[in-house]
């Protein structure tokens, strides 16, 4: 959103420069028009008497031409993002494991260790993610603020309980025994961080559908699942932006439908 803000700045003021400009132009041909009674350039009387209107006229096509530009270009920061798994799922998402589409505009996702992502949202920072899911083995992973499928934070929904995770990189350093002189190799191991002191106890255990929404917002995060909060931490979130998603390891299995999403201020 900030960065759509910045560019909506720089526009309006390229908007009062080019505008200045056109005006300037102009004012000059309406003067010279003033310099010359011939009819040979009656045509620059036109623009003398009426170089206010023009001005105006060109004024409103460039704030048109110029708002139509920032519209497709940051469709993103205005309209959020929707997916009712009407398509190939790799259109919207880059993921590892079995992401199908089932009957009915379903999402299927399991054996899913680094789990999926949007391909767009790099740059959201707060939202509201909404949609329907179900268990039907294990649990189901919802992922917030994600720079790629390595680096996320994951609220990890089960039957009864929430627990938060986050997915993490760490380097680890390989001595190189083959030939000392050529130094280490560092390889980046892919760990988690289970948060088991925030978790959150289901006010009602999840035996079918339901209704999942979640609010990002600066470093908090809340779950509603049926219109009841679930799940709250404040000062939790230390990755500032990021895509959303899912994530099902192994045997674990659910089922998605109906994802939206509504970016906020």
């Amino acid at each position: 959103m900030r960065q759509f803000l910045d560019k909506l700045k720089r526009y309006f003021a390229q908007v009062l420069s080019i505008t200045g400009v056109i005006g300037q132009i102009i004012s000059l041909i309406g003067f010279f028009s003033t310099l010359s009674k011939k009819e040979a350039f009656g045509f620059l009387t036109f623009f003398r008497d009426n170089y206010i209107l023009l001005w105006l006229i060109s004024l409103t096509l460039i704030v048109i031409a110029g708002s139509y530009w920032i519209l497709l270009m940051n469709r993103r920061f205005i309209f959020g993002f929707s997916d009712s798994f009407s398509k190939n799922p790799k259109l919207n998402w880059d993921f590892r494991g079995s992401w199908t589409i089932a009957d009915d505009n379903i999402l299927v996702i399991t054996g899913a260790d680094e789990g999926g992502i949007t391909k767009k949202g790099a740059d959201w920072e707060n939202y509201t993610i909404s949609f329907k899911a179900k268990i039907v083995n294990g649990r189901l992973g919802v992922i917030v603020r994600a720079n790629d499928l390595n680096d996320y934070y994951m609220l990890q929904i089960n039957p009864n309980v929430i627990v938060p995770h986050q997915r993490i990189s760490i380097p680890k350093i390989i001595p190189n025994s083959i030939d000392p002189l050529l130094g280490n190799k560092i390889e980046m191991q892919i760990g988690w961080k289970v948060y088991d002191n925030l978790v959150s106890h289901l006010s009602k255990e999840l035996v079918d559908w339901f209704d999942v929404r979640i609010k990002v917002k600066d470093q908090s995060v809340s779950m509603f699942i049926n219109n009841r909060m679930e799940f709250e931490q404040d000062s939790f979130l230390q990755i500032s932006k990021g895509k959303i998603g899912f994530r099902c390891h192994g045997e674990e299995k659910a089922l998605i439908k109906k994802v939206k999403i509504r970016l906020n201020p």
